[in-house]
């Protein structure tokens, strides 16, 4: 009987270990702001402070990042991270862009517009899908147009961009 007992133990958690192994290889592979991350530290991310998740699969995937992709790759951006990816690229893009930011050292006095609306704080999606491939162009608003056309008074400039992102 005690034989019998052991036997069954040992298949439980053989089949306890090959149940979490292959649960473990059906997990795609985590992506945070393009470095390699593992699940427990995806789980562990403030909801709040995620920019941008990007799903990617198929051979493209499995190609950068092997075998263990085969379940596609979750991008992931934080926030600061996908505001400081924007106001690169809207700095090599736009050498009007560089010269505001230049000058004021940073954009917290900028008002963003992405395709005629305006960005909010808790709302900053739009202007974090702006990227190589959907950037159009870019005009900057002195205070008065941007009062007069947005209702927006208290920026030192207005950031309207186009993009082909809806």
């Amino acid at each position: 009987m005690k034989k019998a007992r052991i036997l069954l133990c040992s298949l439980l958690l053989t089949t306890l270990g090959a149940m979490a192994q292959q649960e473990e290889n059906d997990a795609p592979v985590y992506v945070i702001d393009s470095v390699l991350a593992t699940p427990a530290l995806m789980e562990n991310l403030p909801p709040d402070q995620i920019g941008l998740i990007t799903i990617a699969h198929g051979q493209k995937a499995i190609l950068k990042y092997g075998s263990q992709a085969a379940n596609g790759v979750v991008y992931v951006e934080t926030k600061p991270f996908a505001r400081s990816r924007v106001r690169r690229l809207l700095s090599t893009k736009a050498p009007a862009y560089d010269s505001l930011l230049r000058r004021y050292g940073n954009d917290s006095s900028f008002q963003y517009i992405v395709n005629d609306h305006i960005i909010t704080p808790t709302d900053e999606t739009r202007l974090m899908t702006v990227d190589q491939k959907t950037y159009v162009s870019l005009e900057i608003l002195s205070p008065k147009v941007l009062e007069e056309i947005y209702h927006i008074r208290g920026r030192q400039a207005g950031v309207r961009i186009v993009s082909t992102e809806k």
